[in-house]
């Protein structure tokens, strides 16, 4: 029902700028994004990701207010994720996809164990598909230049999140981070013996059940623009997004983690003089 609501605020803010708009523009920016999966609490599980750099792109409408003032609507697609290399923690409860690993997680619980870790590779991936709705103001720097600024609420939808972890065949498993006591585990064919546990962390995994399926947060952005004919412009803009909702939907488990990036576009738009009288004027 919230999701319906800003839905709903979104197209009303988009439709109704057509009442009073001075000069339309239409466009298309392409670019590319720096994600960043930040932990706001330090949490062992999802920090130290780092950026992985991602398309980002799409379709805007820019209705003119005054001269200078416009709101800007758009429909883009971003990809977003992040990167995790090197010694890390695996909850015991996410060991579960498989025969093997259940039946280690199953050993883990019965001796107390809550958290493994070994040395691999892991890569969070995402898609969104983005409405940002900005208001912008832009100064004239003679009859070729412009810069602007825009900002605003946006809201996205994720598509097909995947976890790929490589681990390169078979390694060791410990029960520390610092790698110094190795997790023992019971030896065929009498399991009266233990010793030193191995594990393969290579998967691709569908972690959409485990994030949220929307974020709402806000953007910022500072643009140059280029005229090139007298209807038409290039622009350059470099924005930053935070998201306001948490990425993980347990929070108790993977704590409170939020989506942003900074990104740089190229676009290309095209104007519409368009004179409407407003309501006011009769």
């Amino acid at each position: 029902m919230k999701k319906n609501y800003i839905l709903l605020g979104l197209m009303v803010a988009f439709m109704s700028t057509t009442i009073y708009s001075q000069t339309n523009k239409y466009g298309i920016r392409l670019g590319v994004g720096l994600p960043s999966i930040r932990s706001v609490d330090d949490n062992i599980y999802s920090k130290d990701y780092e950026s992985v750099a991602g398309f980002d792109g799409g379709f805007f409408a820019d209705f003119g207010i005054t001269e200078r003032f416009s709101i800007k609507a758009e429909l883009a697609f971003a990809r977003k994720g992040g990167e995790r290399n090197g010694v890390q923690p695996v909850p015991s409860t996410t060991l579960n996809s498989t025969p093997e690993g259940q039946a280690l997680s199953d050993y883990l619980a019965l001796i107390g164990v809550e958290t493994i870790y070994s040395e691999f590779d892991s890569k969070a991936v995402f898609s969104y598909i983005e409405i940002p709705i900005l208001a912008k103001y832009e100064w004239n720097l003679g009859d070729t230049w412009g810069v602007y600024v825009n900002g605003g609420p946006y809201v996205s939808f994720i598509i097909n999140p995947k976890q790929i972890t490589n681990s390169d065949g078979q390694i060791p498993i410990y029960i520390d981070e610092g790698q110094t006591i190795p997790l023992q585990v019971p030896y065929p064919p009498d399991f009266q013996t233990l010793g030193p546990a191995f594990g393969d962390f290579t998967a691709t995994t569908d972690i959409d059940k485990d994030l949220a399926t929307m974020d709402f947060g806000a953007a910022l952005g500072v643009g140059v623009t280029a005229n090139i004919t007298e209807n038409s412009e290039l622009l350059f803009e470099v924005r930053g997004t935070y998201g306001f909702i948490p990425l993980q939907n347990d929070i108790d488990l993977y704590g409170s983690v939020h989506m942003g990036s900074v990104a740089f576009f190229l676009g290309y738009s095209y104007s519409f003089p368009k004179k409407v009288k407003s309501a006011i004027e009769g």
